[in-house]
């Protein structure tokens, strides 16, 4: 039970941090404004049953009754009935900016901590249900705040208000059945929605399940073509679904039972104070206008009661979605800043991996590796899948940490100086170049933020793109698609170039930036890479040999270790392991290059 308080204490501050954030003066006075409407509101509430009664009562004496006593109770009431609408909405309306202001605070928060989380944590988790979650999070704040401080909190006030009214004016007996029924009522709600909250997790676990499989399908929408497997993501996606129809039919059901017994304690509590009220007129102790003023207060009261159940259920589940987006942030990333750590600063550039050991789940990727990359030099690594070599990269960049050994650039171990400024000095060609669903200006500009549309036009044409794009219909207007599905490798690829040199970094990594393209498309990038890499500090990753036979030196990684190292020529003539693979390659190519030509002597 304690750790039950102490969880909802913790999302009760959170809450509260998103609600009222320090020093916005603006959002806390409509929040006391709101809270004034809201007391103005319930008062007058309170007060129409009593205008209501008399009005009855005014009317049922004789035919002679005084029309300016009349004309005064129905102005009473008409102003109160009034008053309470007016201030209800403009307590809404005050209250608004301040919900939408926390949602868009949690919403923000979130997404900022999970772009902080480490790439561990992102490979782990599933894209769509990460999303979901956050979505889901942020309308709970919506939720709990809409629905948990204007709904929940003056229902309370309006049964304790009208409990004593009910004593005070016609006798302990009323008060007794609101508060016996009331507390059933709540006591029945919280049981069975208790009861039920199985049946919403479950039915929560299919629709992310659900999600999941969408966004995953349609992300590797390439992959599902190729394999003309359309069928079986078909029936993945159904599995799921049915899955959320079962869980659906079940929380529907059980909502059903809820309803029943809510309705049924209502009820009984409705008759039991309509006979109590028939009772003391037959009596001669309450007028007619008496009886109706208790009906009124029946139904002002039971009317927000009968939601009870739904607001309890949508409270608790809110609680739970905030919770689960509260436990993202939570999550503390694998690689953190050290405390007061400075930005790096760079002269020359250059690149020294120092005794770099790393493993991956006790399984070990680096075994000591130690090479420099001089200022202004290109140094390439080569190896077999598997050997290490992108784990270079990731090392690179930061997104893990040695185990041991470190990473210097120009002296200082980049595990003592701020992240973001070791990633602005990089600029990277991946293999696959990821796009934005936007513009391909848009995506060239992401180099650079706040990159002009000279910049982007610039950098495009220093990656031989600008031809390209300019023949589009749109032109740097085009739409690039779903991770820019409507581009070619080569044309993605140039993109990935304009985007580098657009950030205009001091290092350049090219991770297998040529590996998925064709030998004249590879040339051609090739060249761009070298153009706009010349006189800076390079690394490249590589599988093709022949794209690195002008580094100034070639690593060869094999099992973690650096196994060999020289120029191109040096490591041929050692005819060791970088040399066999370039003989494996280059026959390769010699014999697609003998084979082509005979197809074309045929075909003459």
């Amino acid at each position: 039970m304690s750790s039950d308080r102490t969880r909802i204490g913790w999302l009760l501050r959170e809450l509260y941090a998103f609600t009222m954030p320090k020093g916005d003066s603006y959002i806390r006075n409509r929040i006391f404004l709101a809270l004034g409407c809201l007391i103005i509101a319930r008062v007058s509430a309170a007060l129409i049953p009593q205008f209501y009664g008399r009005v009855i009562d005014a009317v049922n004496t004789q035919p002679g009754f005084s029309m300016g006593i009349l004309i005064a109770l129905v102005g009473g009431y008409m102003l109160v009935r009034f008053g309470e609408q007016a201030f209800e909405e403009l307590k809404e309306f005050l209250f608004a900016r301040v919900i939408q202001r926390a949602v868009r605070g949690a919403a923000i928060a979130a997404f900022r901590h999970v772009h902080q989380l480490s790439l561990k944590f992102h490979l782990d988790r599933q894209t769509g249900g990460l999303g979901r979650s956050i979505d889901r999070g942020a309308k709970a704040v919506q939720q709990l705040l809409g629905t948990g401080t204007f709904e929940v909190i003056p229902l309370f006030i309006e049964v304790i208000v009208v409990s004593l009214l009910l004593w005070a004016l016609y006798g302990w007996e009323y008060a007794v059945i609101v508060f016996v029924i009331v507390t059933l009522y709540s006591y029945f709600t919280i049981r069975t929605t208790e009861w039920r909250m199985a049946y919403r997790k479950r039915l929560n676990a299919a629709d992310e399940a659900a999600a999941t499989k969408t966004v995953d399908s349609l992300l590797n929408f390439e992959t599902v073509k190729y394999f003309n497997a359309e069928d079986g993501e078909a029936q993945r996606y159904d599995r799921s679904l049915r899955e959320y129809e079962d869980a659906a039919v079940l929380t529907r059901t059980s909502l059903s039972v809820v309803n029943i017994g809510q309705g049924l304690l209502i009820s009984s509590g409705m008759a039991l104070l309509m006979i109590l009220a028939g009772r003391d007129i037959q009596a001669g102790e309450l007028t007619v206008g008496d009886f109706v003023a208790i009906n009124t207060y029946l139904l002002q009261l039971y009317a927000p009661l009968n939601f009870l159940g739904w607001i309890y259920r949508e409270i608790r589940q809110s609680i739970l979605d905030l919770e689960n987006m509260l436990g993202l942030l939570d999550e503390h990333s694998d690689i953190q800043d050290v405390a007061g750590a400075p930005k790096l600063r760079l002269k020359s550039g250059e690149i020294a991996f120092k005794d770099v050991h790393f493993s991956y789940n006790e399984r070990p990727i680096l075994r000591g590796v130690s090479f420099t990359v001089p200022a202004g030099r290109k140094v390439a690594i080569v190896g077999p899948s598997g050997s290490g070599k992108t784990t270079l990269s990731r090392l690179l960049f930061r997104f893990y940490d040695p185990q041991s050994g470190g990473i210097y650039f120009d002296g200082q171990n980049i595990a003592t100086v701020r992240q973001d400024s070791v990633r602005a000095a990089i600029g990277v060609v991946p293999q696959d170049t990821v796009m934005f669903n936007a513009s391909i200006g848009y995506n060239i500009g992401y180099g650079k933020e706040g990159a002009t549309e000279a910049d982007i036009k610039q950098a495009a044409q220093m990656a031989a793109i600008d031809g390209f794009i300019e023949n589009l219909a749109d032109g740097y207007d085009t739409l690039v698609g779903e991770r820019g599905l409507k581009l070619s490798g080569g044309e993605k690829q140039r993109v990935a170039i304009a985007r580098a040199i657009l950030k205009a970094p001091t290092i350049y990594l090219f991770d297998e930036a040529t590996s998925a393209l064709d030998s004249q498309t590879e040339k051609d990038i090739q060249e761009a890479l070298n153009m706009v890499s010349s006189g800076q500090t390079t690394l490249v990753i590589a599988h093709r040999l022949s794209t690195v036979v002008d580094a100034d030196e070639i690593l060869v990684l094999a099992e973690g270790k650096i196994v060999e190292r020289g120029t191109h020529q040096q490591l041929l003539a050692a005819d060791n392991i970088y040399a066999s693979m370039w003989n494996r390659q280059s026959k390769g190519f010699d014999e697609n290059a003998a084979r082509l030509t005979e197809d074309g002597a045929q075909s003459a």
